[in-house]
C-alpha cells in the first residue's frame, strides 16, 4: 500500500515580530505539517507490526521499539499503531486527510468507533462538529455503531482515571487478554468494556466462583512472569520494588508441607486483616537478607495487606533477588501483624515470637 502525503514547505525559518495573519499563516502550515508526521508514524508503526520486523530490531513489540528507538510515551506508540492498523480498512476517512479535508487529532479519535460500514457517517460528523464534541460522542459510543443521531436523552458519564505500578499493569493486561478469549476472542472489546465484565463479576460471582455464560479459558497463559528485579510485560521488562520482588518469592520458596503448617499455626487467616483469601507465607527477615525459610521466620498474609500478588498467578523466573533497597516495609508489615517483637532502624536485628 502505498499513500501519498505532501505539504507545501518543510523548512521553517522561526521569526519573531510578525503579524497576526503571518503568524496564522505558519500555524497553520506546522500543525498540517506535525499531522503528516503522525499519519506516517501511525503508517510504519502498522507496516512493522503486521510484518513481524520489529523482532528483526530486537525488539518484543511495536509499541517496545516505538518506546525505547524512538523515544515516544508508551500511551502515544499505542495510539498511533492503534491508528495506523484501523486506517488500513478506513480509506473514506484516510482520503478525507490527505485531501486536509479532517485534522489527525479527529482521525485518531474516529478510529476508535469508526468501522467501512460507519466511516462515512462518522466523517459526515466529524467534519460539521467541534473536537470537544467528536470526543463527548466516540466516548458514549462503541466500535461500530453510528454516530447519534440527536435524538433521545443524554447518558451520564462518569471519569475513572488511575494509575498502576508494573505488575499491577501486567496483571492488567493478562485479565484482559484472559477475557477476550474466554468471549471467543472478541477483539473488538474496549478497556472500558472489560472493565464493565469485571465489576459484573465481582457482584455476580457466587461463592464456587462459577459464572454462566463464559467458556472454559486454560489460565497458564495468562500469568505474569517475573524475573530478577523485573516483571515482563509485552512491550518488555519493566522494573518493580525490591521488596514486591521480594514478596513475590517468599511464598514461593516455601515447602508446601512448611505453608500448610504457617497456616494453621496462624488460624488460616491473614495475621493482620484475618482475611482468609489469597493467603501467602511470608518472610518476615527477608530471604535476600539471609532469612531462613523456617516457620519461626514465615507470617500468613493476605494478597492485599503487603500489596503481594495472589498465589499462583506469577511465574518467577529467578528465584534469588539481589536486596536493592531497605527493608523497613516488610518488617514493619511483620510488626503489624503481631509476628515481630522488635528490629533496629536498618531492619536487621529482630525477635521473633512463634505459637
Amino acid at each position: 500500500m502505498t499513500t501519498l502525503l505532501s505539504a507545501e514547505d518543510l523548512a521553517f525559518t522561526l521569526v519573531s515580530g510578525l503579524g497576526a495573519e503571518a503568524i496564522d499563516e505558519r500555524l497553520r502550515r506546522t500543525c498540517r505539517v506535525t499531522d503528516l508526521g503522525n499519519r506516517a508514524t501511525a503508517f510504519y508503526l502498522a507496516d512493522l507490526h503486521v510484518r513481524g520486523l520489529h523482532q528483526v530490531l530486537g525488539m518484543p513489540t511495536t509499541v517496545a521499539y516505538a518506546v525505547r528507538s524512538l523515544g515516544m510515551s508508551r500511551r502515544s506508540a499505542r495510539e498511533l499503531l492503534n491508528a495506523g492498523l484501523r486506517l488500513r480498512e478506513l480509506r473514506v476517512i484516510d482520503e478525507a486527510f490527505a485531501e486536509s479535508r479532517v485534522s489527525w487529532s479527529r482521525v485518531r479519535r474516529l478510529c476508535e468507533v469508526a468501522t467501512p460500514q460507519t466511516e462515512a457517517a462518522w466523517l459526515e460528523k466529524a467534519l460539521v462538529t467541534s473536537q470537544d464534541e467528536l470526543d463527548r460522542l466516540v466516548r458514549r459510543a462503541r466500535l461500530g455503531d453510528a454516530p447519534p443521531d440527536g435524538t433521545g436523552m443524554p447518558h451520564a458519564r462518569f471519569g475513572l482515571h488511575f494509575e498502576l505500578d508494573a505488575v499491577d499493569w501486567q496483571m492488567w493486561e493478562h485479565a484482559r487478554a484472559k477475557l477476550r478469549a474466554e468471549f471467543g476472542d472478541d477483539a473488538e472489546l474496549r478497556d472500558v468494556d472489560i472493565l464493565k465484565e469485571m465489576l459484573r463479576l465481582v457482584l455476580a460471582s457466587d461463592a464456587e466462583g462459577r459464572v454462566p455464560g463464559r467458556k472454559l479459558v486454560e489460565g497458564g497463559p495468562f500469568r505474569v512472569l517475573v524475573r530478577e528485579e523485573t516483571v515482563v510485560t509485552k512491550d518488555g521488562e519493566e522494573p518493580i520494588a525490591p521488596q514486591t520482588a521480594e514478596a513475590v518469592t517468599s511464598d514461593i520458596a516455601t515447602p508446601p508441607a512448611m505453608r500448610a503448617k504457617v497456616f494453621a499455626r496462624d488460624g488460616q487467616a491473614c495475621a493482620k486483616c484475618k482475611s482468609r483469601r489469597g493467603l501467602h507465607a511470608h518472610h518476615v527477615h527477608w530471604r535476600s537478607k539471609g532469612g531462613p525459610t523456617t516457620p519461626g521466620n514465615l507470617v500468613t498474609i493476605c494478597a492485599r495487606c503487603p500489596s503481594l500478588v495472589h498465589e499462583g498467578f506469577l511465574d518467577v523466573e529467578v528465584a534469588q533477588y539481589a536486596a536493592a533497597a531497605n527493608a523497613a516495609l516488610a518488617f514493619a508489615a511483620a510488626r503489624l501483624a503481631g509476628h515481630l517483637d522488635r528490629c533496629d532502624d536498618r531492619g536487621e536485628r529482630l525477635t521473633l515470637r512463634t505459637q
